[in-house]
């Protein structure tokens, strides 16, 4: 019997050992794939666990798909509730959906997460979509050709078809620019950044203030401007205390005091913030996404911080203004100093996801040599009847 005509079976993951295939699939699929960047195994067993602090506001259903044995596929569904609640609307989200080249494990694994979305009586299923707004979103359909970053999924070409053929339709594009970066500061950027400062008495918290202060004295604000101007934005949920931490805790480790930038009012109130990071891909596709070798040795977790303190590559993690403020000459103060501390460094920076509709971000780089690198799609498809299995 050839693996075509061997019989698909969909198995809900329930113990940790079902979470461990479920979480290892995707580097097994992808192994020897120069592209491709996991996630860290670590991080994924606990955002598929208790531990997760998303928990209480999902009902969450993990399943694996296996034929002979092996592994061949895996979907989740997420019932994201607050986000259902804010919008009045009855959602469900798909996430981690991987799979081998076969039309038969797609639609094995789309129509059972269809059919638990419709068992939990949800109108809509869409996605890929995370736990929130800062977990990875679509399926690339653009840029097969180029490394991923730690932030997002990379997936073969085949996903699309898959999705398409199920029934799924066009949500929304998420779009990635890569930027070029210039040898030297435009004096107009510069000149921008110090009226706008003047003219709204704003001012940059100053790079003697450490990261863990930082943290410390400005997170729960720094938070709330994301959420405020994220806010309405598709697939956008309020980042609560506890994922805060989380979040926190997680970029620890990457994260440079230098590319922080947090800038507040004249009565030192926190109204943007920007982070950037530097691009460890590579060490994480060396990885495989475990920070040990052997079970204990930390070689990986130690190529990964030694590549942090490289700065070739930079990704843009994200930029939020409180709404107040946009179109007033923040987003070059912004800029001005990310950029002056990367200008002979860094020969590329690369953006997060943007939007396809959110053109206000997008003009932010149009000063700069900027070009589109990768293209993500969010679907969707409306739940009528139960498909037959």
């Amino acid at each position: 019997m050839t693996a075509s005509t061997q019989e698909i079976q969909i198995l809900e993951a329930r113990t940790r050992r079902d979470f461990k295939r479920f979480v290892r699939f995707q580097n097994k699929l992808y192994i020897g794939n120069k592209f491709f960047v996991p996630a860290l195994e670590l991080d994924e067993l606990k955002l598929f666990s208790p531990k997760n602090p998303s928990w209480d506001e999902v009902d969450l259903k993990a399943f694996l798909a296996v034929r002979g044995g092996e592994v061949v596929g895996r979907i989740a569904v997420i019932i994201q509730k607050t986000y259902n609640k804010l919008h009045n609307c009855k959602n469900a989200r798909i996430t981690r959906f991987d799979l081998v080249d076969d039309a038969r494990v797609a639609k094995a694994l789309l129509d059972a997460a269809c059919n638990f979305a419709r068992g939990q009586g949800m109108d809509v299923i869409h996605g890929p979509l995370g736990f929130n707004d800062l977990d990875g979103e679509g399926v690339l359909i653009e840029g097969f050709d180029k490394l991923g970053t730690f932030a997002n999924f990379y997936n073969y070409a085949y996903y699309k078809n898959f999705l398409e053929e199920a029934g799924f339709e066009k949500d929304i594009d998420f779009l990635e620019f890569q930027i070029t970066m210039p040898k030297e500061l435009d004096p107009r950027m510069i000149k921008i950044a110090e009226r706008m400062r003047e003219r709204l008495e704003l001012h940059v918290v100053p790079l003697g203030v450490s990261k863990s202060r930082i943290i410390k004295q400005y997170g729960k604000e720094i938070f709330d401007v994301i959420n405020e101007c994220y806010a309405g934005l598709h697939g956008v949920i309020p980042i609560t205390d506890a994922v805060r931490d989380g979040i926190l805790k997680q970029f620890k480790t990457i994260i440079r005091r230098e590319h922080t930038v947090v800038v507040l009012d004249k009565h030192g109130k926190v109204i943007a913030f920007s982070l950037a990071a530097p691009n460890i891909s590579r060490s994480l596709n060396a990885s495989r996404g475990r920070l040990f070798n052997l079970g204990f040795l930390p070689i990986n977790a130690l190529r990964i911080k030694l590549e942090a303190r490289r700065l070739k590559y930079i990704d843009m993690c994200l930029i939020a203004v409180l709404p107040e403020y946009r179109g007033k000459g923040v987003n070059a103060m912004i800029m001005h100093e990310v950029f002056k501390k990367l200008v002979g460094k860094t020969e590329y920076l690369e953006t997060n996801l943007q939007q396809e509709t959110n053109t206000a971000v997008q003009t932010q780089f149009d000063g700069f040599e900027k070009k589109l690198i990768k293209k993500r799609r969010c679907y969707k498809k409306v739940l009528l009847a139960p498909e037959v299995v």
